[in-house]
């Protein structure tokens, strides 16, 4: 059924609605970021242009080794999270119906319950096992908060996968695990990219775990450095929000290369067949 004039032009005030609420805060931050201390002015355009906070954030800020840290933070979370959830996603698929359903759902927990309802018994598990302080248990942490919605992605795609694909390798003697990584998981690429750009996104602006489970200043990531501009007594705004424009530089990045691929993959899971 096509759409009247009157409905499109309500479409494109929304989408214009939405657009101007996520650009609107990436232009202020960016605009604080060129201005100076003393005229601080969110809703003004910076007068001259300090590019020089951008050099001197990362400079005063510490933020290479932050940023490396981050970075390996990033890359345990997302490959490992990214082969759990798609061999769990694999496995529920083809596991029995009524104790697949079971295992789903208490997945999809995940998704509904607050993550900082099991900060205090983590912890203790944590100190426990030694991983505290460590960029290992906070990836461990990061991981198990975020195994929730790729597993009900992966799930959901593999809903569109042709059953006779698998069977036609079946019968050619392949093994589950080749028919796994030579099949499967290709065809799951674009969910994948889906995946990579969640878990990632969540990863790089995780703020709470690291302040939780993380307390030596070198193991720092960039969200809790970024409190190094921040005094009892003053802020330094601009260098704060050029700092953050840096720490928000890279995902933006990835977004930009992968958004083809997570729109695809969103569709492509929505609908059977």
């Amino acid at each position: 059924m096509s759409m009247t004039a009157t409905q499109k032009s309500l479409t494109y005030v929304v989408l214009f609605v939405a657009v101007l609420c996520v650009l609107l805060p990436m232009a202020v931050m960016v605009s604080v970021s060129l201005q100076t201390p003393s005229t601080v002015n969110p809703l003004g355009l910076p007068q001259d242009p300090q590019w020089s906070n951008y050099s001197e954030a990362f400079r005063t800020g510490n933020l290479l080794p932050y940023f490396l840290n981050s970075l390996i933070v990033l890359v345990m979370t997302t490959s490992v999270a990214i082969f759990v959830a798609v061999l769990a996603a694999y496995g529920l698929h083809h596991g029995q119906r009524y104790k697949s359903g079971a295992v789903s759902t208490f997945f999809l927990m995940g998704l509904i319950l607050p993550v900082f309802s099991g900060t205090i018994p983590v912890f203790l598990l944590m100190r426990e096992m030694g991983l505290l302080n460590t960029h290992m248990g906070l990836s461990l942490v990061q991981i198990a908060s975020g195994l929730a919605l790729p597993i009900f992605l992966y799930v959901n795609f593999l809903k569109t996968v042709p059953s006779e694909i698998e069977e036609a390798a079946w019968v050619d003697g392949c093994g589950p695990w080749r028919i796994f990584l030579k099949i499967v998981f290709p065809l799951t690429l674009p969910i994948t990219a889906t995946c990579i750009i969640v878990v990632a996104i969540a990863s790089w602006n995780d703020f709470f775990n690291p302040l939780v489970f993380l307390s030596s200043p070198d193991m720092r990531t960039l969200p809790v450095g970024l409190m190094a501009f921040k005094s009892q007594y003053n802020t330094n705004w601009p260098q704060m929000f050029a700092g953050a424009s840096l720490v928000a530089l890279p995902i933006i990045i990835l977004y930009t290369f992968v958004q083809r691929f997570i729109i695809k993959g969103l569709v492509g899971g929505a609908v059977k067949g």
